[in-house]
């Protein structure tokens, strides 16, 4: 019998494999054991800004002093946590420490639902913010994705401006996490089928439509919306134009004051039920957004919306909340006791570039909402069966805090308008 001979060399080469082998296996296991998500409910310095000095005094900054805030757990109204009177401003802040292996991942801070708006602050630079033109963030979840905000292995800080309306005030529900795994964020935004949808398709054919031909505004379909002050800005018809077959709503500044474009169907066209369609690009810049709505003269009448009517928002483009992120809002009943459905988020990639379409299908039972012709909601509440009428527009904040990333002058393109009834 012939012995088997392993030369040193050999039994070097045979122990460095097992070595690489282990090796190997042990960082396996060792991401394996990584978390996806960190649970970040508990420990919350908190404190409230009656006096709104939050900003001015860098309360998000990592050097500022909290040890003399309460320390709480969020997911309750702060009203249910010993601050029954507080309405405006308050903030968070959080230190977590990020584990190392997640270095290279996507990681996203998602909030369940944050009462009324809010602006997020990681390691003292402002990220993003949430609700804009009395669009309450409070019944839906949001999410910011910071992975280049972080340093991993070592702790960071998370601060939090919110901003209550009124009523129920904070993080007021759960879950509030960090996470990896995609599926607890962009997935609730996305089409809710596979199908691309057009007009055609859904049995409608063209009822009206504006292609932006010519030099100047066609007087018959359209008038400039609203001229004067808005938010902190002014409508002016400077900031309307019609060139190469596209309409140009802009933002710019001139002798101190920012003017805005606007314009509106109103006294010209208005109808109910239908597809309304837009092709457009969308402004650049954050402060400042594009918008595609359809509004009844009479809102402000009564409460019913069904009699008095609904502001449709087809599409507004927060470019703060995500320059993948479209928001779709309802609101009716003009006044002291309006009612609003929103911000619905659409999850479009792209959509900051180029020319996409926005689209709302209207009729008796349903709204539902489009982009690039997939439908992304559809919302059976505050049916309007009443004429109203269309309205492209520029829109500004209320402050010119709201503007402080803004970059003017901004222009909000429209290629086309189409309106699409039943065959």
């Amino acid at each position: 019998m012939k012995h088997l001979r392993i030369s040193k060399r050999d039994g070097m080469s045979t122990l460095l494999c097992l070595i690489l082998i282990a090796a190997f296996w042990m960082l396996s296991c060792d991401k394996t054991t990584l978390p996806e998500t960190i649970d970040l409910h508990k420990s919350w310095r908190f404190s409230p800004d009656v006096n709104n000095i939050g900003k001015s005094e860098k309360w998000y900054s990592v050097d500022f002093d909290d040890s003399q805030w309460v320390l709480l757990d969020v997911g309750k109204r702060w009203e249910d946590l010993g601050y029954r009177d507080l309405d405006g401003f308050a903030w968070y802040r959080k230190t977590v420490e990020i584990p190392d292996g997640w270095k290279g991942r996507e990681i996203w801070l998602k909030l369940e639902a944050v009462n009324d708006a809010y602006e997020l602050f990681i390691n003292g630079e402002s990220v993003s913010s949430f609700g804009e033109a009395n669009i309450s963030v409070a019944s839906r979840p949001t999410f910011t994705e910071i992975s280049k905000k972080l340093n991993y292995g070592v702790n960071n800080l998370i601060a939090i401006q919110v901003n209550d309306w009124g009523n129920s005030g904070g993080l007021w529900r759960l879950p509030v996490i960090l996470t990896t795994d995609q599926s607890k964020v962009k997935n609730i935004f996305k089409p809710i089928s596979d199908t691309c949808y057009t007009a055609k398709s859904l049995g409608y054919e063209l009822f009206w439509e504006d292609q932006f031909d010519g030099d100047k505004l066609n007087p018959k379909k359209w008038a400039v919306r609203g001229v004067g002050q808005r938010a902190v800005g002014y409508v002016s018809p400077d900031a309307v134009k019609i060139n190469n077959g596209l309409l140009e709503l802009t933002a710019f500044v001139e002798n101190d004051s920012i003017k805005i474009g606007a314009v509106g169907t109103q006294g010209r066209f208005m109808t109910h039920y239908g597809y309304f369609e837009c092709r457009a690009q969308l402004q650049k810049s954050s402060g400042n957004w594009a918008a595609f709505w359809i509004q009844s003269p009479g809102i402000a009448q009564g409460e019913d919306p069904a009699k008095f009517g609904t502001e449709i928002d087809i599409f507004e483009f927060f470019k703060k909340s995500g320059e993948d992120m479209v928001s779709h809002n309802l609101h009716w009943a003009y006044g002291p006791n309006q009612q609003t459905i929103g911000g619905l988020l659409s999850h479009v990639p792209g959509v900051s570039e180029g020319f996409h379409t926005f689209a709302l299908e209207w009729t008796p039972e349903k709204y539902a909402f489009f982009v690039d012709g997939y439908k992304y909601y559809e919302v059976t509440t505050a049916i309007s069966h009443i004429d109203e009428y269309i309205i492209l527009s520029m829109e500004l904040p209320s402050n010119m805090e709201g503007l402080k990333d803004a970059v003017l002058p901004d222009t909000f393109f429209v290629d086309y308008v189409k309106v699409y009834k039943m065959k």
